[in-house]
């Protein structure tokens, strides 16, 4: 699905300036096929702690280096990883580490994903890093650029169903043909990650947070308690993506890979109206595509959450037994010229009319360890399949509309190579954010 070439890539990185590093990168391949492959985490709280678990489980993995703003999580993980070196920054990290790591998973909070992975990218480390990709449509421009022009790097982001049966077997029925081209695919999630409350008070940060390390790149506020760190942060229009951030990143994947689509054309939500500082808690969001191989022309994906659900009186759900089927909670549908394919979070997908399939059987596509996978690809095995050339452009589209959704009723009409919605200044300043002072990092600010 890339919207445009490697060559293009390096040609907007000259015309934006980017500086692409090259002295630092001489380590790249460093690890052979039996050797450890040194791992630095940074985030090893929560679902850090989680990545940094399933990633070390690797037998060839050796973690050296751990990094987190709360030293509660820091030391929660040394107590597990007990020979590595501890950091609560992450540049300082790479300052008095880099030699000694070859890789580093990022865990963070997702206004810091693009600045601590593009770090890496910048020292010539191989980057696993959590969905969404990035904070903002700029970034993940960047870091697909960056890893387009060093492919000796290896890239992965943590979409970890991505490589399950489920998700493949989907991508293979698709593209296999059986419903023929598809015309439209809807996706949902009954997430709601929004607040629409008073102004939150401020309070005391904890003792065990760095609380100006935690907001990084983010413009400076006050801590305040229950809303932001550990758990609540993805609400904030500053530091998450709201569910489409969450959830659409995860559900849309099977979307974007089973039918190979570039960028939209177009976007309109009819989401509820946003808060001034965070997400709209109900989202209904339409995105156009050109026809492509497995798509009609004028193909149309329509995202829903935090309850909304799309009419579903067209759709053949008819049952076995003649009573209509239920949706999941969570899940796509494609909808084709020759029947449709339903696929829940997480299940194996059912074709649709039933009885039109009833003596079709489904061959399960292999199940496979993302996590795995990627240590795999460092030490020169296959080459991931979620590496930045497609996550950037997926994460793209996911936060193209989050950004839809803050100006419902509203077309956005994207134009991809420039990177810009010509028709609406406001959503146009919002494809690329300000670092703050002091946290500037080379190839994004």
């Amino acid at each position: 699905m890339p919207p445009f070439s490697r060559r293009s890539f390096l040609r907007h990185a000259t015309l934006t300036g980017i500086t692409l590093p090259l002295a630092s990168f001489s380590g790249v391949g460093r690890a052979a096929a039996n050797d450890k492959l040194r791992l630095a985490g940074i985030g090893v709280g929560g679902m850090g702690g989680a990545d940094l678990a399933s990633l070390s489980s690797h037998p060839h993995v050796e973690v050296v280096a751990l990094c987190d703003v709360d030293s509660g999580n820091l030391a929660a993980a040394g107590e597990i990883h007990k020979g590595a070196t501890r950091f609560a920054d992450f540049r300082k990290m790479f300052d008095e580490l880099a030699g000694s790591i070859d890789a580093v998973h990022v865990s963070t909070p997702d206004h810091t994903h693009a600045p601590a992975a593009m770090t890496a990218l910048n020292h010539g480390k191989h980057v696993y890093c959590q969905k969404p990709l990035t904070h903002d449509v700029h970034e993940s421009r960047q870091l697909r650029a960056i890893a387009a022009a060093h492919p000796a790097l290896v890239t992965q982001m943590g979409t970890q169903i991505h490589s399950n049966t489920q998700y493949r077997t989907a991508v293979k029925l698709v593209q296999s043909g059986i419903i023929g081209k598809v015309r439209e695919a809807h996706s949902w999630s009954s997430k709601t990650w929004g607040y629409d409350g008073p102004k939150p008070a401020s309070g005391p940060q904890p003792a065990n947070l760095d609380w100006n390390l935690w907001l990084g790149t983010a413009a400076e506020r006050l801590y305040c308690p229950d809303q932001y760190h550990p758990g609540n942060w993805r609400r904030w229009y500053d530091f998450g993506g709201g569910t489409m951030g969450d959830m659409a990143i995860h559900i849309l994947d099977p979307v974007f890979s089973a039918l190979q689509l570039g960028p939209a054309r177009s976007l309109l939500s009819r989401s509820s109206a946003a808060p001034a500082e965070s997400f709209g808690m109900q989202n209904e969001t339409r995105f156009t595509f050109p026809a492509g191989k497995y798509t009609t022309d004028g193909f149309v994906l329509t995202w829903y959450d935090g309850g909304k659900m799309p009419d579903t009186s067209m759709w053949p759900l008819d049952g076995a037994d003649g009573t209509r089927m239920m949706l999941p909670d969570q899940g796509s549908i494609f909808l084709g010229e020759k029947g449709a394919i339903l696929l829940p979070h997480v299940a194996m997908p059912t074709l649709l009319p039933l009885k039109d399939f009833a003596d079709t059987k489904i061959e399960a596509a292999p199940d496979g360890n993302h996590y795995h996978l990627f240590v795999d690809a460092c030490l020169g095995g296959a080459p991931t399949t979620c590496g930045f050339d497609y996550a950037g452009p997926l994460t793209e589209t996911v936060l193209l509309g989050t950004l839809a959704n803050r100006f419902p009723g509203d077309e956005l009409r994207w134009q991809s190579e420039a990177m810009t919605i010509p028709n609406h200044d406001k959503a146009n300043a919002l494809v690329r954010r300000h670092y703050r002072k002091g946290f500037e990092v080379d190839n994004l600010s």
